[in-house]
C-alpha cells in the first residue's frame, strides 16, 4: 500500500510517501515558507519519480485538513481532493495538531515517558501550539487537553493544575513556540531537556508541521481501523488486485473526495469582521 501525505498548513509544506506500517519511503519539503501553491504539485512529482511509483500506484492519499494557514489548509485539501477525483482513490484526513505526536522527538519523549517511572525521571507530554494571534493558540496536550482553539493562558492553566501536580512535563511543539516563547517562560520558567525542567521547545529543525508525521498519523489510524474490522489480513490483498474501494470500507476510516473538508477550528478574521461590520464594504455607500 502507498500513502502521500500532505502538509500545508504550516510554514513549510512537504509532502511524504508511506507504507502501510508507516515506513517513510520518500519526502519532499520545500526551500521556502508558505510556497505550498506554487512547490506542491512539483514536489509530489519529484518524490513519485524518485521512489518510482507512478500516480495510479497510489491508494490513499493522508492530508493534513488543519487547524492552521487558512490559505494553507485549502491548498492542501483542495489538492488532495482533485487528485482523489482524479485518481479514483480515498483520502484519510489527518487533524494536524494530533500529528505532532509523531514527530522524531515526541517518539523519543514518548520512549523516554514509558520509561520514567524505572529510571526516576519525569513523563513527558507532547503539546502543540500553533500561533492564532492575539494571545490565542490551536492547542493540544496529549492525554490533557483536547484539540481546539484556546488562550495561551487556558494551555498553561492545565499544565499548572492538571500536569505538574502529577509530575508531569510538556514537550512544546507548532510556530505558537516563535510568538510566545517569552510568555511561556514567564509563566512556567526556563526550559530544559532535563527531568527538572518543566518543560522544554522542540528543536527548531523538528518543531514545524511535516508530511511525514502527517503519514505516520494515517498509517496508524488505517491499521486501527484495520484490526477493529478484523480486516487488516485482507486490505492489501484487496490493494493488491486493483479493489481500492473493498479496502477503504474495510478500514472504515476513508473518506471520498466530497467528504473530504478542512477545519479551520474557527472562522476567519475577514469572516468575523464582516459580521460585525467593521469591514468598509458594510459601511454602505460613501456619503457625499
Amino acid at each position: 500500500m502507498y500513502i502521500l501525505a500532505i502538509e500545508t498548513t504550516g510554514p513549510y509544506g512537504s509532502t511524504a510517501l508511506l507504507d502501510e506500517e508507516g515506513k517513510v519511503l520518500g519526502f519532499e519539503v520545500s526551500n521556502g515558507t508558505m510556497s505550498h501553491l506554487k512547490d506542491l504539485i512539483p514536489m509530489i512529482d519529484t518524490m513519485l519519480k524518485k521512489c518510482g511509483v507512478a500516480k495510479d500506484q497510489i491508494d490513499l492519499i493522508a492530508p493534513s485538513v488543519g487547524p492552521g494557514s487558512f490559505t494553507g489548509i485549502r491548498i492542501g485539501v483542495s489538492t488532495a481532493r482533485a487528485l482523489c477525483q482524479a485518481l479514483g482513490i480515498k483520502a484519510v484526513p489527518v487533524p494536524t495538531l494530533e500529528a505532532f505526536c509523531f514527530k522524531e522527538t515526541a517518539a523519543e519523549a514518548t520512549v523516554a515517558a514509558d520509561t520514567a517511572a524505572a529510571k526516576n525521571g519525569r513523563p513527558t507530554a507532547v503539546c502543540a501550539i500553533i500561533n492564532a494571534r492575539r494571545g490565542q493558540v490551536y492547542g493540544m496536550i496529549d492525554g490533557f487537553m483536547e484539540p481546539g482553539p484556546y488562550m495561551l493562558t487556558d494551555v498553561i492553566e492545565v499544565y499548572k493544575s492538571k500536569m505538574e501536580p502529577a509530575g508531569w512535563r510538556m514537550l512544546f511543539f507548532g510556530d505558537g513556540i516563535d510568538a510566545y516563547e517569552k510568555n511561556i517562560k514567564e509563566a512556567l520558567g526556563e526550559p530544559g531537556p532535563g527531568p527538572s525542567a518543566p518543560f522544554e521547545f522542540a528543536p527548531e529543525a523538528d518543531r514545524y508541521q511535516d508530511a511525514v508525521s502527517v503519514g505516520r498519523w494515517a498509517a496508524k489510524r488505517i491499521r486501527e481501523c484495520g484490526a477493529a474490522t478484523g480486516a487488516d489480513a485482507d486490505i492489501a490483498d484487496a490493494l493488491d488486485a486493483g479493489q481500492a474501494d473493498v479496502a477503504s470500507t474495510a478500514l472504515g476510516c476513508a473518506v471520498d473526495f466530497e467528504e473530504l473538508l478542512p477545519d479551520y477550528m474557527r472562522r476567519a478574521e475577514a469572516e468575523q469582521k464582516l459580521e460585525s461590520g467593521e469591514l468598509p464594504i458594510c459601511r454602505g455607500p460613501k456619503q457625499e
